[in-house]
């Protein structure tokens, strides 16, 4: 998927959280700004994607050791993203973390709805993708991934 649907992801995530635990959020500003952090975070094994091309040195090197949505885009890294986030003792980090947490896994959610999956269980190197899925790039495939989750963020936000 490209950066902007996974930003609409992240954001898509963040808002049916919220719809559904209402009152949770205390700092929804850290939320939803993380939400968003998180889902381009895992795009930083790519790099000319969003994150890539403004970390470029970091992104080149995360790439060549793990390789492209292999250990950024797994339950691993998920867990990782929790256990550092855990540490936070500034105000708002249960905000920080949240928002970071469903960002991060919008986005594996989302590139797994893509022919080449994401490499869910690594180190274990066996793709898992969604049985329906699109192409990357596909401007058929990303419009009607971009249009359900508008029709989701729509739908959660005057429900």
């Amino acid at each position: 998927m490209k950066g902007t649907t996974h930003l609409i992801g992240g954001l898509t995530a963040a808002v049916i959280y919220e719809n559904q635990f209402p009152g949770t959020i205390n700092e929804p500003f850290l939320f939803y700004t993380t939400a968003l952090a998180g889902a381009i975070i895992p795009d930083i094994c790519h790099p000319k994607s969003m994150i890539g091309r403004r970390l470029p040195i970091v992104s080149r090197t995360i790439s060549t050791v793990f390789g492209h949505r292999s250990f950024s885009h797994s339950l691993l890294f998920l867990v990782i993203v929790h256990m550092l986030t855990e540490q936070l003792t500034i105000q708002g980090a249960n905000a920080i973390q949240l928002g970071l947490l469903l960002g991060v896994g919008s986005h594996i959610v989302l590139d797994a709805m893509t022919p080449q999956g994401v490499k869910l269980f690594y180190p274990i190197k066996m793709n898992v993708r969604t049985p329906i899925y699109v192409k990357t790039g596909s401007v058929i495939g990303e419009t009607v991934v971009t249009f359900c989750l508008g029709g989701l963020l729509v739908f959660y936000l005057f429900s």
